[in-house]
């Protein structure tokens, strides 16, 4: 009986010692496998992830247990030195702005791994410096033609100096960050040297109030109304206490809209329109309404500026035989070395009356074609002196109306 249950109690031992054994090892395999296994392929970015310029280099470093055999980076194969374990890659990038995505791909001989990162592109923004209230242009010229009377081809030509003063001021009103109203006022008249010629001497004003808005669905939009008024000399006034003063001759009411896009820092283009209510002051016959509309379009590149200008306007007065069309072209070319500013410019004009003049009996055809060569030197950002070498050919069925011309202008402007 002993014997018995000695033999049930080393079974029972043995029962209890087997199960521990086997409950110990499958506790040790799942410790063994909760531990974290070393990568074999390990990918690091050594560049920041946040951009303010466009323009850099991605780096990132590869580290691995085995020869690399490839690296890629978004699809494209990079440089990779033979049996070699660690890389340092640089990558160019023009970045989007938000976020952009880098995708390296690794490959070794014992395997591969893909890593994705983020570089995010917040571009610096410009602090816009406000322009000051009062700002304004102060010009004086001179100005020595060869033909200064626009004197038919082959008749006797005047050669003759005059000077000119140019004074526009304006005043801004802010709104807010991006709009303003602004009143605004240009006066400039001429001096003839010759006073024998001061009858060709003409005074202009003008005077006018504006809307702007800069960011309006993406357009630089402007709109406003004004009032022009040419002033001229009369050869025999009837009052001689008046000789060598200035009349109104010419009053015009005009409304404009006008409207700029930018794409980019190199290119825009514009869109004017523009009506006009003239009156002749002394005669009806100019009397009525003149419609402009104007696209332009300027480019960038370097140190290089391009303009191009078409207009077309079109009149339609009481008398008639004034009424015309005209398409004006210009061209305009600027390089800038600084202080120094070169420019080109080139002007084709063509009138084209509706009925015919009463006094010649012809449908009066004009065509104007203006070159002008110009360089301008800069004293300070407010201060510049430059001279204009302009060429004027007119040609038109009228040969009274056709005359060439050649003129030299010296140029001080004052900005504020």
């Amino acid at each position: 009986m002993y014997y018995l249950h000695l033999r049930a109690f080393v079974f029972i031992w043995l029962f209890v010692f087997m199960v521990g054994i086997n409950y110990l090892n499958a506790q040790t395999n799942e410790n063994e496998q909760s531990l974290e296994v070393p990568e074999e392929i390990l990918i690091f970015r050594t560049s920041p992830g946040k951009e303010v310029l466009a323009e850099g280099w991605f780096r990132f470093q590869v580290s691995t247990f085995s020869p690399i055999m490839v690296i890629k980076v978004n699809g494209f194969a990079q440089m990779v030195t033979e049996d070699t374990d660690w890389a340092e890659i640089e990558v160019p990038f023009y970045l989007k702005t938000g976020k952009n995505l880098f995708t390296i791909y690794v490959q070794t001989e014992t395997g591969q791994s893909e890593q994705e990162f983020i570089v995010t592109f917040e571009p610096q923004k410009k602090e816009r410096k406000k322009q000051p209230p009062l700002n304004g242009v102060v010009m004086f010229g001179q100005t020595n033609s060869d033909n200064i009377l626009s004197t038919q081809e082959g008749k006797s030509l005047t050669s003759a100096s005059k000077n000119d003063l140019l004074l526009s001021v304006g005043y801004a009103f802010e709104l807010n960050e991006e709009s303003a109203v602004s009143i605004n006022a240009v006066l400039k008249f001429d001096r003839h040297q010759n006073r024998s010629l001061a009858v060709e001497e003409v005074l202009f004003r003008q005077y006018s109030t504006e809307y702007r808005h800069k960011n309006l669905l993406g357009l630089d939009l402007k709109t406003g109304l004004g009032q022009s008024v040419i002033s001229v000399k009369d050869a025999n006034p009837s009052d001689p206490k008046k000789a060598g003063e200035f009349r109104e001759d010419l009053q015009s009411l005009f409304l404009f809209l006008d409207s700029k896009k930018d794409w980019g820092s190199k290119f825009s283009g514009s869109l004017k329109i523009q009506i006009d209510s003239q009156n002749k002051v002394k005669t009806n016959s100019e009397d009525g309404s003149l419609t402009l509309a104007s696209l332009g379009a300027k480019m960038r590149w370097e140190d290089f500026r391009f303009q191009v200008r078409i207009d077309s306007q079109s009149t339609q007065f009481e008398d008639t035989s004034k009424d015309f069309q005209s398409t004006l072209f210009n061209v305009n070319t600027i390089y800038s070395w600084t202080p120094w500013v070169f420019g080109f410019n080139f002007q084709n004009n063509n009138k084209q009356y509706q009925n015919a003049d009463p006094a010649s009996n012809l449908v009066l055809q004009n065509k104007k074609d203006e070159m002008t060569l110009n360089f301008k030197y800069s004293f300070s950002n407010s201060t510049l002196a430059g001279a204009d070498l302009k060429q004027i050919k007119q040609a038109s069925n009228d040969e009274t109306r056709s005359y060439k011309a050649n003129q030299i202008t010296v140029q001080y402007i004052w900005m504020f």
